[in-house]
C-alpha cells in the first residue's frame, strides 16, 4: 500500500482553525470524519506516534471551495469569490448595478444588494431592485422611515434644525412648523409665539439700551434683554451689559471655559465654538467664521491626508491599485494593500503579487502550493480535500 507523507492533528484543532496554509512541508492534514469537498487547509498540531487508525487524509486539491470558482478572465483558478464580487456576483459575468447618486449596489452571499446612500435621506420601502430608493427624505407616507405614514395635512419634515436627520410627522410639542421647519416659538427671535412674529430688537421707543444686548424673545414673548452673538454677561451687572467675548481662548464658548495649554477657540464641525485640539493632535485652519478659524484636528504623524503638515497629502503611484499611501511617523511611504505584496523588491512594478489567489506566493512571497498537483490558492491558503482513508500505521512524515 502507499505511503502518503502527511501531518496529524485532532479533529478539534481542525475545526476550530478552519483556515490555513500548506507549503512544501505543510500540504495535508488529518481528520476524523471526512468533509463533504474541498476547503481551504489548517495549520495542524503534530498528533506524535500514537495516531489512531481509521484518521481521513486531506490531499491537495486543484477542486475550488464553496463561493470559489475559475471566471474566463480569472489570473489563477480559484480567484473568483462569486459571494462578493460585484462583477461576477453568484456567476462569473454577473455585474450588480452601478451606484447612482441615491443607491449602491454590493454582493452579498451571491445576490446584488441595494443599499440607500448615507445623507440622501432616500430608502427602499417597497423593496424592488428595480426602481432604486424611491422613497426620498420628505415623502409623507414614509417619513424618517419606511412606513411611517402622517396624517392627513402633515408635512414631513426636520424636526430639530441642529439634527438635518431628525425627519417626521409634523412637528413635536412646543414646536410649530414654519415655512420650511419646525420652530421653537418660546425663544425663537424671529417667531416668537407665532410663525414670522419677529421682535423688534432695539424693543420700541424709550426702551434703555445696554452695550452688546439687544431685545429678543423669551416665554414667547418680545421684549427680553438677551446677549448679541459670542457675547455673555459673565459678571452679572447689567450696566455694562454682556462684556465678554465668548470667542476666545479664555471664554470659549461660554463663561470660564479657558482653553488649555496650546489650544485654541475654533468653530468645530457643528458650528459650535470648542477648544481644540486635544494633546497629540494639530488644528488644520480651513477658514474662518465669526473671527474664529474654522477646520479640524490631525494626527500629523499617521494622517495619510496630513502627513507631517496639514494638507500634505499622501500619494499612491496613479493606476496601482494594488497600493496604497500611508503616513508612517510624518513621513508619506506607500505600501502593499492586504493580499498584495512586493516580492521582487522592486518598485518600478509596486505591489506585482496577488497573494490571495497566487499558488507560487500563497499567503506570502514564495509560499508555494503543490504545482504538480494543480493545488489551488485561495485567500491566501492553500486548498486541500479528504482522499483515501488511511491506518495509522501509514501515516508517516
Amino acid at each position: 500500500m502507499k505511503t502518503l507523507s502527511i501531518i496529524t492533528g485532532l479533529a478539534v484543532s481542525l475545526l476550530a482553525l478552519p483556515w490555513g496554509c500548506s507549503s512544501v512541508d505543510h500540504r495535508l492534514g488529518v481528520e476524523r470524519s471526512p468533509e463533504p469537498g474541498p476547503f481551504v487547509s489548517a495549520a495542524l498540531p503534530e498528533a506524535g506516534a500514537d495516531a489512531e487508525a481509521g484518521l481521513i487524509a486531506y490531499c491537495p486539491s486543484s477542486q475550488c471551495p464553496p463561493g470559489f470558482t475559475t471566471c474566463p478572465d480569472s489570473r489563477f483558478p480559484c480567484d473568483t469569490n462569486i459571494l462578493a464580487d460585484s462583477s461576477n456576483c453568484g456567476a462569473c459575468g454577473n455585474v450588480c448595478p452601478a451606484q447612482t447618486g441615491f443607491e449602491a449596489f454590493s454582493c452579498v452571499e451571491g445576490k446584488c444588494q441595494l443599499e440607500c446612500r448615507a445623507g440622501t435621506g432616500a430608502k427602499d420601502c417597497d423593496g424592488l431592485i428595480d426602481n432604486g430608493c424611491e422613497s426620498m427624505r420628505f415623502d409623507t407616507l414614509n417619513c424618517g422611515a419606511c412606513g411611517v405614514a402622517c396624517a392627513a395635512g402633515e408635512t414631513c419634515n426636520v424636526q430639530d434644525l441642529n439634527d438635518l436627520d431628525s425627519v417626521g410627522c409634523g412637528c413635536p410639542p412646543g414646536k410649530l412648523f414654519c415655512a420650511t421647519s419646525c420652530r421653537e416659538l418660546h425663544s425663537d427671535d424671529a417667531h416668537c409665539g407665532a410663525c414670522n412674529r419677529r421682535c423688534d430688537a432695539t424693543g420700541g421707543a424709550g426702551a434703555p439700551q445696554y452695550p452688546n444686548m439687544y431685545y429678543g424673545c423669551d416665554s414667547s414673548e418680545c421684549g427680553a434683554l438677551k446677549c448679541m452673538p459670542l457675547s455673555a454677561n459673565c459678571d452679572a451687572d447689567l450696566e455694562n451689559g454682556c462684556e465678554t467675548s465668548v470667542a476666545s481662548d479664555d471664554n470659549c464658548g461660554y463663561c470660564g471655559n479657558a482653553c488649555g495649554a496650546g489650544q485654541r477657540c475654533v468653530v468645530d464641525g457643528n458650528n459650535q465654538l470648542s477648544c481644540a485640539c486635544v494633546e497629540g493632535l494639530t488644528f488644520c485652519q480651513t477658514g474662518e467664521r465669526l473671527g474664529l478659524p474654522t477646520g479640524f484636528c490631525a494626527d500629523l504623524a499617521a494622517d495619510f491626508r496630513n502627513c507631517g503638515a496639514c494638507g500634505n497629502g499622501c500619494q499612491a503611484p496613479g493606476g496601482d491599485w494594488s497600493q496604497q499611501p500611508e503616513c508612517d511617523y510624518g513621513k508619506c511611504i506607500v505600501a502593499c494593500k492586504a493580499g498584495w505584496a512586493n516580492c521582487n523588491g522592486s518598485q518600478f512594478d509596486g505591489c506585482e503579487i496577488d497573494t490571495k489567489s497566487d499558488p507560487t506566493n500563497c499567503g506570502g512571497c514564495g509560499i508555494t502550493c503543490d504545482l504538480v498537483l494543480g493545488q489551488a490558492c485561495v485567500a491566501g491558503k492553500c486548498v486541500v480535500e479528504p482522499c483515501d482513508q488511511i491506518d495509522a500505521g501509514e501515516v508517516t512524515r
